[in-house]
């Protein structure tokens, strides 16, 4: 078989256009799922992929379902959900589709069939696309945003996602229109490339904004714990003065009364000290202050609604983990549990087991519920009507298990649901002078 030069071309273009393809990749992704070595295979494979159907078949349309499926397959290589692999194989491709037909129609080519063999020839236009290509992968680099979101609610999504398909339909239609002139078609383009331009950019906002409302949220969460705790600590102190100060005549009354063998006042007396000790309890005092705060905030609640609390406690007092990923993990899976039993009527309990030992922190949560679970794959959904604004919990425990080296596992009967986190932490050492 002859291979003509724009063929030749056409390889070793494709080559650089996989690496673009990663470039663009690198900008959604921020984790990887497999070696390097594996993910550099799959991009080889990918060039090799689509040179053998180009150079076998050149049929546009079966070049573009190839792509659009090996970009999704190129997505495996990262760690995302989804909705988010969906979003960025839809823009990577319509930027790149937008990029390849301005040029062609640029150079002169006018006739693009869907169904029949392509026959763009320029050369010159070839290496263009791949340069203009990769010129836009290196400008969107530096949307950063993108990479660290991971969640945003689901009508926005699908409104990011109409973009790009639009567009498609869009580019598609306006080529297979009779009676527009090249001009005419390559505006429609340009535009259409502006809108994904925005698309992109509107992406990058949208994860930002939900990105610092979960922080937001998370911090006011936080703010109660540690202000609910200050309360505590507080009142603790002030009644163990006050005690102190009266200690000799209550205990002068008590002695009086125990002489007269006034039981019922005496066992009355010694009731109205220990009130004051109890007007607002303190369920934990573990010496973690991090633990403590959230646990007594979440716990006090748990009493108000009835609920049942078993605890089991054992941590240091200086843990190597900030308050804010404590108060994401711990007060999350607290709310989860205390919310599901809340919807029952009899057996209403929440048991909770903190353990650390030797570098493992270990966090377990048992709860009996409805029995409705909602679960995609490993990933517990929210059984909620709100769903835009709840579920944003259960990204944030998975994104500081991530920090930690950190795992969860979920189990559950048909009345009973178990969380169990495992966490690498070590023990904060202080700086000593």
């Amino acid at each position: 078989m002859n291979i003509s030069i724009y063929e030749w071309t056409f390889i070793i273009t494709n080559f650089f256009g996989a690496y673009t393809i990663y470039k663009f990749m690198n900008i959604f992704f921020d984790e990887r799922k497999v070696h390097n070595k594996i993910e550099l295979l799959s991009y080889i494979a990918y060039s090799i992929f689509i040179v053998a159907i180009y150079l076998i078949i050149n049929i546009p349309v079966i070049l573009m379902i190839c792509n659009i499926v090996a970009f999704m397959v190129l997505s495996l290589n990262y760690k995302s959900n989804m909705k988010k692999r969906i979003v960025s194989i839809a823009l990577i491709y319509l930027i790149l589709m937008c990029i390849e037909m301005i040029v062609a129609l640029i150079s002169g080519y006018f006739n693009f069939p869907l169904l029949s063999a392509n026959d763009y020839s320029s050369v010159y236009g070839l290496i263009i696309v791949k340069i203009l290509s990769y010129v836009v992968a290196l400008i969107f680099g530096n949307y950063k945003n993108i990479k660290s979101g991971g969640f945003i609610p689901n009508s926005n999504w699908f409104c990011i996602v109409l973009m790009p398909t639009a567009s498609l339909y869009i580019i598609l239609t306006l080529f297979q229109a009779k009676g527009l002139s090249w001009i005419q078609v390559m505006i429609g383009i340009v535009f259409m490339l502006f809108v994904n331009f925005a698309t992109f950019y509107l992406y990058d906002v949208i994860t930002k904004v939900w990105s610092d409302k979960m922080e937001k949220m998370l911090l006011q969460q936080k703010n109660k714990y540690y202000e609910n705790q200050f309360n505590l600590m507080k009142l603790s102190v002030n009644n163990t003065a006050t005690i102190k100060h009266d200690l000799k005549n209550h205990l002068s009354v008590i002695y009086t009364l125990i002489q007269n063998e006034e039981k019922e006042k005496t066992l009355k007396h010694i009731s109205d000290i220990i009130k004051v000790f109890g007007e607002q309890k303190e369920y934990v005092r573990s010496g973690n202050v991090a633990v403590d705060s959230i646990l007594n905030f979440k716990l006090q609640e748990a009493e108000q609604k009835k609920i049942k609390t078993i605890l089991d406690i054992n941590v240091p007092e200086e843990l190597n983990i900030t308050s804010y990923d404590m108060a994401v993990i711990l007060g999350n899976l607290l709310d989860n549990a205390i919310t599901a039993v809340c919807e029952l009527t009899e057996d209403r309990y929440v048991n909770i087991i903190i353990k650390y030992d030797k570098g493992r922190f270990i966090l377990k949560i048992d709860n009996p519920f409805e029995g409705k679970i909602l679960k995609e794959k490993n990933t517990l959904l929210t059984t909620k009507v709100d769903k835009s604004n709840h579920g944003i919990g259960l990204q944030s425990i998975k994104a500081v298990l991530e920090k930690y080296n950190g795992s969860m596992e979920l189990v559950h009967s048909k009345k009973v649901f178990s969380v169990t986190l495992l966490m690498y932490i070590e023990l904060f050492e202080s700086n000593s002078y």
